[in-house]
C-alpha cells in the first residue's frame, strides 16, 4: 500500500514519461503567480509560433534527464525536430537564463545546452505545484483506487510510447 505522498511522486514521474511521449496533453498548472510570470516569459519567447511552446518545455524535460548536456544536433533528434529549429528554441531558453550553451568536456568544438541552476528551479517550482495538486486530488481516492490508478495510467503511458515507436 502506498501512501497519497509515495503515489503523487510516481504519478509526477509519469507525467514526466507522458510529456514526453504525449506533450500537448499535459501544461502544469498556473496558479503560483511567480511560475506564471515566469512561463510567460518562456512563452514570449516563443511567441511566433504555437508549437514553439511546447518543445521549449519539452527541452527542459530532456535538459533535466541527460546524464551529459545535448548539443543541437542530438536535441533536434531527441524531439523529432530539425537542428534549425532545436538552436532556435535553444535561444529563447538562453536568452530567458533558463539554459546556457557549454562547451564539451573532450571537444571543445562541440557545443552542448546546459540548464541552469534559474531553469532547474522553474522545472522543480512547477513540478512541485503539479505534485502538491495531485496529492489534493489522491486525498479522494483510497489507497486501492490509488493504486490502480497508478497501474492504470501507466499501461497508457506505455500503450502511447509503443505507438510512438
Amino acid at each position: 500500500m502506498s501512501t497519497s505522498e509515495e503515489t503523487a511522486n510516481q504519478f509526477v514521474q509519469l507525467l514526466r514519461r507522458f510529456i514526453r511521449v504525449r506533450p500537448k496533453l499535459v501544461f502544469p498548472d498556473e496558479h503560483v503567480a511567480s511560475l506564471r510570470q515566469q512561463m510567460q516569459d518562456l512563452r514570449n519567447e516563443a511567441s511566433s509560433n504555437p508549437e514553439d511552446r511546447w518543445f521549449l518545455f519539452r527541452i527542459m524535460e530532456v535538459l533535466t534527464r541527460s546524464e551529459t548536456p545535448p548539443t543541437m544536433g542530438e536535441l533536434g533528434a531527441e524531439l523529432g525536430i530539425p537542428q534549425s529549429s532545436a538552436t532556435r528554441m535553444a535561444d529563447g531558453l538562453v536568452r530567458a537564463k533558463f539554459a546556457t550553451r557549454c562547451a564539451d568536456n573532450h571537444d571543445r568544438r562541440i557545443v552542448r545546452l546546459c540548464l541552469t541552476d534559474h531553469g532547474r528551479q522553474f522545472i522543480e517550482m512547477g513540478m512541485d505545484h503539479v505534485k502538491q495538486q495531485v496529492v489534493q486530488l489522491l486525498d479522494h481516492l483510497s489507497s486501492t483506487e490509488q493504486d490502480q490508478l497508478l497501474r492504470l495510467i501507466t499501461k497508457l503511458i506505455d500503450s502511447a510510447q509503443e505507438q510512438k515507436q
